[in-house]
């Protein structure tokens, strides 16, 4: 068995409990503890999954045992935490968006570059199977050059988390959300982007991110032109919907995560159906689909103990990160943003 990697996690809501599941399934890794500023509710996860619950974020710094800091907490803390826990000498995995601020984000790539610690951002969408089978089909070339890309992704307000609704700790869907697609476009065509148009379409309360819809348009320095929405403006009843189209020139892919076949080919001559059982789906050895998570965590473990760089370090998720700021300075101007773009 490989190294033992043991792991502290910040944060015990939804992301926190999809980590701290994940980890348990990879080989030679343990969650030692858990750590977030309500301590109540910290002692009860703890608890829950019989792991130690720190009583305070110094303390998981100076535990000798941590070799990694998993932080899920929201947004707005994630550069302070995973530029301390750099610092002492932790690895860090941090969900997206890495910041709220480019600023901050060069402060982490910063930390990892003084330290020479692994920091990964959480970009889960490129392991999800679904999306992992068109970057194949990419790949192999089924799509020829790609010219434009379409995204949606979209549900109710994530009402178990009210700090989402504040733009000043979220960023709002535009960055929250739809960073997402953005990530997943600009790496699957190896685009680097250039311009970057959007409005975004605020709720009731000018100061709340609650129902907001955000529409993207992302132009590439090859010329790939790609259209991103993203929005919070559905009812609780609507599901979590997730849509993508890439057109190249010699055929375009569809993939709508609410369809029982969710990916299709159009070529010249085909069409070609990709249903579950075709998708990279966990080996029989475990009897459900490899979680993406679990893909996501079994990366960022590799690149620990094999030293090598994440696919999602802090300077491809920085790109990302400023074409969705970038989109926000848009929608406040009304005018088009150019890249480089300090924000």
């Amino acid at each position: 068995m490989a190294a033992k990697i043991t792991v502290a996690i910040l944060g015990y809501g939804f992301m926190g409990s999809t980590h701290a599941d994940a980890w348990r399934l990879i080989d030679g890794c343990v969650v030692k503890g858990v750590w977030a500023r309500d301590n109540s509710k910290t002692s009860k996860f703890a608890s829950e999954r019989g792991i130690k619950a720190y009583s305070s974020f110094s303390d998981v710094l100076d535990d000798k045992e941590v070799d990694v800091v998993d932080i899920c907490t929201p947004t707005y803390t994630h550069a302070e935490y995973a530029i301390q826990a750099l610092k002492s000498g932790k690895h860090v995995i941090v969900e997206k968006p890495m910041a709220l601020s480019l600023a901050d984000a060069d402060k982490m790539i910063h930390a990892a570059d003084e330290s020479g610690m692994k920091l990964m951002v959480a970009h889960v969408l490129r392991f999800f199977p679904e999306y992992m089978k068109v970057k194949e089909l990419v790949d192999e070339g089924k799509l020829g050059e790609i010219c434009q890309a379409r995204a949606f992704r979209g549900g109710a307000f994530p009402e178990w988390s009210p700090w989402f609704g504040e733009v000043e700790k979220s960023g709002g869907v535009a960055v929250d959300t739809a960073i997402h697609d953005v990530d997943y476009i600009t790496w699957i065509s190896s685009g680097i982007p250039q311009r970057v148009y959007a409005k975004i379409r605020r709720g009731a309360k000018e100061a709340s991110a609650k129902y907001e819809i955000a529409f993207i348009n992302v132009r590439y320095k090859n010329g790939m032109i790609a259209f991103i929405e993203a929005s919070w403006a559905h009812p609780p009843s609507f599901p979590f919907t997730m849509k993508l189209e890439l057109d190249g020139t010699e055929g375009t892919v569809t993939l709508d995560n609410q369809s029982p076949v969710p990916i299709s080919l159009f070529s010249r001559t085909i069409r070609q159906g990709y249903a579950p059982e075709s998708l990279p789906w966990k080996p029989m050895v475990h009897p459900f689909p490899l979680d993406p998570f679990y893909r996501e965590l079994s990366h960022f473990v590799d690149c620990v103990r094999n030293d090598k760089t994440p696919m999602t370090d802090g300077r491809a998720s920085r790109r990302s990160l400023e074409v969705c700021l970038a989109s926000v300075k848009s929608a406040e101007t009304g005018r088009p943003v150019e890249l480089p773009f300090v924000g």
